[in-house]
């Protein structure tokens, strides 16, 4: 069975770096977040947190982030 979880000391490759960034931006566009911004900076941080965590895909990073309706500008 393989491991869903991912270890600290593993770089994140290129591509899923891409992934974490397109999905930050596309959830700062659709809320109106400033993606230099502190809120943005917090998003970032949790999108890599849910990667570690297993969440890889595009949608699964969307909706674990948004959690349905979450305001982002509530980070």
């Amino acid at each position: 069975m393989q491991a869903t979880y991912f270890d600290d000391e593993e770089a994140i490759g290129p591509d899923d770096l891409k992934l974490l960034h397109d999905v930050m931006v596309e959830l700062c566009q659709g809320a109106g977040v400033d993606t230099a911004s502190t809120q943005a900076s917090a998003l970032a941080s949790m999108l890599v947190g849910l990667y570690k965590s297993g969440f890889r895909s595009r949608p699964e990073l969307i909706f674990m982030a948004a959690e349905g309706d979450r305001d982002l500008t509530n980070f």
